[in-house]
């Protein structure tokens, strides 16, 4: 395999609860010119970030599974490339340490307390960095709408909530890695309980799970009929339906997601106070809904927490590639790396 001086050969890979995407990513690296040959008349130009090509394979919750399925998905994006790898990143979702090592990880708990880096390394002889993966889509948010000294919040609206923070154009990780876990925060200490052995925690409310807590609430009230009948019985409902419904324009439906956008907005208003971010990116799995939330979102911010909107233009986005921002941001990352070891 080939290197080329003018650009980064990097791998970011995104660790999901179902599938783990890899992707190839080519960055202009620093100090260099930006044009860089390519056997054409031409040169091609690389001013920012560019996903080369992409592997998809599922996900596993087993220790050696997971890693074979990195591995594998690495491997495969190396054979079709004639260029060597200069660095891996991968986001997990859970608690990383500032050593990269996993404390809790729900998508992959035969990871925790693995040292994922020292494995990949060993395998593929290149340096690699590990980091939560609301991190990598804040990383992402940042290289796409960010400049280098503005300050990002991304939130990941999936199964749970996950957040990275970029504080003024530095990745904010903490005292001990575990910055940005906004979904844990209490906003009803008598709501329903959390997994984490919290009550009313975030995400009961704002996440995926949250928006089939609440259809089903409304269901077992009589307040869905329709999402009800779609599903077949209460604890059938999930958000995919209700999600499904909102968008046919089913009343019930609505309802409950303009409840669900309130309690996004709620948790949002809450971070604003604390941060006064520039940009808020919305990603995750709901991230795929795009204005669909964001304006309700937005809509409701302005209207329930002025002391959070008032004299702040932030701009509330989906997350930049959809479902390839955590393995653009995870390759960001190792470039990064690359640039502090003068790589």
């Amino acid at each position: 395999m080939v290197s080329d001086q003018h650009t980064q050969n990097v791998i970011g890979v995104d660790v999901g609860g179902t599938k783990t995407l890899a992707a190839r990513v080519l960055l202009p690296r620093l100090g260099q010119d930006q044009a860089v040959p390519s056997g054409a008349s031409e040169p091609v130009q690389v001013k920012a970030p560019s996903v080369q090509d992409r592997e998809l394979v599922g996900s596993s919750s087993h220790e050696e599974a997971v890693l074979t399925q990195i591995e594998h998905a690495v491997a495969a994006l190396l054979d079709r490339s004639d260029r060597r790898v200069d660095a891996i990143g991968v986001g997990l979702a859970g608690f990383i340490g500032l050593d990269g090592i996993a404390r809790s990880a729900p998508n992959a708990p035969g990871l925790i307390g693995v040292d994922v880096a020292a494995a990949l390394t060993d395998r593929f002889g290149v340096p690699v960095v590990i980091d939560n993966d609301a991190n990598c889509v804040a990383v992402a948010a940042q290289s796409m709408f960010g400049t280098p000294s503005s300050s990002i919040l991304a939130v990941t609206l999936g199964t749970g909530i996950g957040g990275g923070i970029v504080l003024d154009g530095e990745l904010y990780r903490g005292a001990h890695g575990f910055a940005g876990e906004p979904g844990h925060m209490v906003i009803n200490p008598s709501g329903p309980e959390c997994p984490c052995g919290q009550r009313g925690c975030w995400e009961r409310y704002a996440s995926g799970s949250g928006l089939g807590w609440l259809g089903r609430t409304a269901a077992a009230h009589g307040q869905a009929e329709a999402v009800l009948a779609r599903a077949g019985s209460v604890d059938q409902i999930d958000g995919e339906i209700v999600t499904e419904l909102m968008e046919q324009g089913e009343a019930g439906a609505v309802r409950i997601f303009t409840e669900f956008a309130g309690y996004v907005a709620l948790g949002l208003a809450n971070l604003m106070l604390l941060f006064d971010p520039k940009v808020i990116v919305i990603g995750g799995g709901l991230a795929v809904l795009g204005e669909e939330l964001t304006a309700l979102v937005q809509a409701d911010l302005l209207q329930r927490f002025p002391a959070a909107s008032r004299d702040r233009d932030v701009q509330i986005l989906s997350a930049p590639l959809g479902p390839e921002a955590g393995a653009l941001g995870a390759a960001l990352l190792a470039a990064k790396m690359l640039g502090r070891s003068g790589s």
